[in-house]
């Protein structure tokens, strides 16, 4: 079974790819949450690889080592997810912005989520298999994924969370100065992400939250307030809230994920 840090080779992007699985250490099956990065991190290019932190217990005792992940020691990232009964795959995005892109042979991520990393998950580790057992969350660059998957594979999701989405298709001007002119231009971003595109979050059978900072980025700030009044608009029932702070994954991030396993578990109680 899956546990901690793994690899998987990938078509897509021509190369071995890291991500994190934190499985419940109790028999399953589970939920699953594919948990989606931002961009721009301290330590630079994502790698949800446990790195060694070291530190003094005492003066006089040896050096201890702690495995962390996303900033977080190992062992309570486990000792979460224990609590919480779902399994957590932190997923590597590199800075592909979890498209396909048509410029760059290599940065294929949308399809190897979905065509690679989901069924390789589900055939390693004893999950429920099925979208109403299998949640998405993102902060940042990973809003805009979890925005773009919940759109494009309704089959596959049912409930999702964003923290400070950058939604940078609402309006498709907002992309500028994202890096995704690297991967598209204009006008495929335009044909990628059409008008009417995010209407595919109209769907009774969606769970939403949304979150984002009060002092963020005005530009985030904006995308995020325009997506809720594009909910209300069309009734379509989540949650909203503009929570205190910028741009940090921590704690409304942390939150959003443990969220979506509240909301997976609801559905799937009659159904293990």
């Amino acid at each position: 079974m899956l546990k901690t840090v793994e690899t998987i080779q990938s078509s897509f992007l021509q190369t071995e790819v890291p991500f994190a699985a934190i499985v419940p250490d109790s028999d399953g099956p589970f939920p699953v949450i594919y948990d989606l990065h931002g961009l721009m991190r301290g330590e630079g290019a994502y790698n949800p690889a446990p790195t060694k932190r070291t530190f003094f217990e005492t003066a006089t005792k040896p050096f201890k080592r702690e495995m962390t992940i996303d900033g977080h020691a190992y062992t309570s990232i486990q000792d979460w997810v224990n609590t919480l009964g779902v399994a957590v795959v932190k997923v590597n995005g590199g800075a592909g912005w979890y498209i396909d892109s048509p410029r760059v042979a290599k940065s294929q991520y949308e399809s190897h989520i979905i065509k690679e990393l989901i069924p390789y998950v589900e055939n390693a580790i004893p999950t429920l298999g099925k979208s109403a057992g299998r949640g998405i969350s993102g902060h940042s660059m990973g809003g805009f994924g979890t925005i773009s998957l919940l759109c494009r594979y309704p089959e596959l999701f049912t409930v999702g969370a964003i923290h400070c989405g950058s939604l940078r298709y609402m309006p498709p001007e907002d992309h500028r100065g994202s890096f995704i002119e690297d991967l598209m231009s204009d006008e495929e971003l335009r044909a990628a992400f059409p008008d009417n595109f995010m209407t595919a979050l109209i769907r009774p059978n969606l769970k939403l939250r949304i979150t984002v900072g009060q002092d963020d980025n005005k530009r985030i700030v904006r995308e995020n307030r325009a997506l809720h009044e594009l909910l209300l608009k069309n009734n379509q029932a989540h949650f909203y809230q503009e929570t205190p702070g910028g741009h940090e994954y921590a704690p409304y991030g942390w939150e959003g994920v443990a969220w979506v396993a509240n909301e997976l578990k609801k559905q799937t109680k009659h159904r293990r």
